[in-house]
């Protein structure tokens, strides 16, 4: 492979840009220092935001491929720019119609809830939802089948035990993020405290 990333003639291309549905009219790609982020729209609407291998590297934060002639996408790509540059950056698109069962859309519509640069369990998730902690489990099913990570930030939920699992892009890419958003990472788990008795 040449560093243009072109593998015997052809250009490579990763294996998730195949993911994206055919109904697909457009997307833009915002290249990151942990590697590619892809936004997807149909029409006005973003329908998923797919995150590529993880690849970390010294790179600047970057546009590529189509820019979308409304205003709406113009402004969520920005905000995207401005979160890989380390700004707290608060997201107000909606979830894409259609999309998940009703609980889904409940857990990933509390994950807005999580600010920037914090986190909590799953456990915690469940119990601001008046779920009983039991329910726990199915809360990081919803959230691993988030379609707008990032907008809607699952990265920020993790494990009672602190450990970083359940991201649908991998344990790096939950990693990577929390770091850049200040979160203290410590031999992969980050600091739970242990709720009172």
């Amino acid at each position: 492979m040449s560093d243009r990333g072109e593998v015997r003639g052809t250009f490579f291309r990763p294996k998730f840009y195949e993911e994206v549905n055919n109904t697909l009219t457009a997307s833009t790609d915002v290249v990151t220092r942990f590697g590619t982020v892809r936004i997807c729209w149909h029409d006005e609407t973003v329908i998923n935001v797919v995150i590529g291998p993880y690849d970390p590297g010294e790179r600047r934060v970057t546009v590529r491929r189509f820019l979308p002639p409304h205003p709406e996408g113009q402004e969520l790509i920005t905000k995207f720019m401005r979160y890989f540059m380390g700004k707290p950056t608060e997201f107000s698109i909606d979830l894409p119609p259609g999309i998940g069962t009703d609980f889904q859309r409940t857990v990933w519509g509390a994950l807005r809830q999580t600010p920037f640069g914090q986190y909590e369990t799953y456990g915690q998730l469940a119990l601001r939802l008046g779920l009983p902690l039991s329910r726990a489990r199915n809360v990081g099913n919803a959230a691993a089948q988030n379609p707008l990570p990032i907008v809607f930030p699952c990265h920020r939920i993790v494990a009672s035990t602190g450990a970083l699992t359940g991201y649908s892009a991998g344990p790096h890419w939950k990693k990577a993020l929390l770091l850049h958003e200040g979160v203290v990472v410590d031999n992969d788990r980050v600091k739970v405290e242990t709720p009172p008795t």
